[in-house]
């Protein structure tokens, strides 16, 4: 299991937090499958009766109140809110019942053979590392104006609702020319069409509200430039 560290924001010393980094979801579908793969003696339906079965029971429990004690989970009851008076009864927009979720014996004893790798914090910013003009096939040196241009770097992909969202040659004083024709936007890639340029040194700019999740975007635009420049002769 990998883990990384993050500075903690919310005490004055300096202190980190830990976050586990998480590779994989497995759904129920996956399980069964593994399970078939080590053992055939039962069919896919079989197994998905018997689970449909067994989570009947367990929601039945839980709506008659009953804690269950289960080898990888237990499941308890809370109470949240204030009752003002020994009369008081349960009010929907005061109090809040909790079903509690804890950790099984199986669960407590794989969680202490867990191997933790301790890794470098994922990037969460845009990263250009390479830009590429087609038309000459260089890299990271020359643009050829009205010509096609690749991008290639870390969360790279413009998207949002703010009309600055772009891709942008920025000029050495200061001046943004946007990119127009976009061919191919992704998290790794961008294929472009270059604008018309004047001679001159450039960077490259992105602007993006993109997320990991498609649809869902950053509330202000990420702006990100690239570390080397280009020419335009």
């Amino acid at each position: 299991m990998k883990y990384y560290l993050i500075e903690n924001k919310l005490t004055e010393e300096t202190n980190y937090l830990a976050r586990v980094l998480t590779e994989r979801t497995i759904n129920q579908e996956e399980l069964i499958e593994k399970m078939l793969q080590k053992r055939n003696l039962v069919s896919k339906t079989d197994i998905v009766a018997v689970l449909n079965s067994f989570y009947e029971e367990i929601i039945e429990a839980v709506e008659e109140g009953d804690n269950i004690n289960l080898p990888i989970v237990n499941i308890g009851y809370s109470i949240s809110g204030v009752f003002e008076t020994e009369e008081d009864s349960f009010n929907p927009d005061t109090h809040k019942l909790h079903v509690n979720l804890n950790g099984g014996k199986l669960i407590n004893e794989a969680k202490s053979t867990i191997p933790l790798q301790r890794i470098a914090p994922p990037i969460t910013t845009t990263v250009i590392n390479n830009c590429k003009d087609l038309v000459s096939n260089t890299s990271n040196t020359t643009l050829t104006p009205n010509g096609l241009f690749e991008l290639n770097g870390i969360r790279l992909k413009v998207d949002g609702d703010k009309d600055e969202v772009g891709v942008y040659f920025v000029a050495e004083d200061a001046t943004e020319t946007k990119v127009v024709y976009i061919a191919q936007n992704g998290y790794k890639k961008i294929i472009g069409q270059i604008p018309t340029l004047a001679a001159g040194t450039y960077k490259v700019r992105i602007k993006t509200q993109a997320t990991a999740n498609s649809g869902q975007f950053l509330k202000d635009v990420r702006i990100s430039d690239s570390a080397f420049t280009v020419t335009v002769g």
